[in-house]
């Protein structure tokens, strides 16, 4: 490769897609969880509507036998 390297998720393709970025899936890999947090002094209803709907959407994954 010639340039910088760096691991996005998969919907940055479609979302922030830009003609001079090449985007290579990598396909050997584990999922990539990650979470929506926020500053405990910043939580207020708005919050806690997004993390309802995120909660809603997004569900957590059930744990693997032996995790």
């Amino acid at each position: 490769m010639d340039g910088p390297v760096a691991l996005f998720p998969a919907h940055v393709t479609r979302y922030w897609a830009r003609p001079d970025i090449a985007y290579l899936p990598v396909t050997d890999l584990e999922p990539l969880p990650y979470a929506l947090v926020w500053r405990r002094e910043a939580e207020g209803e708005p919050i806690r509507a997004l993390a309802g709907i995120v909660r809603d959407l997004c569900p957590l994954p059930s744990a693997s036998p032996g995790s």
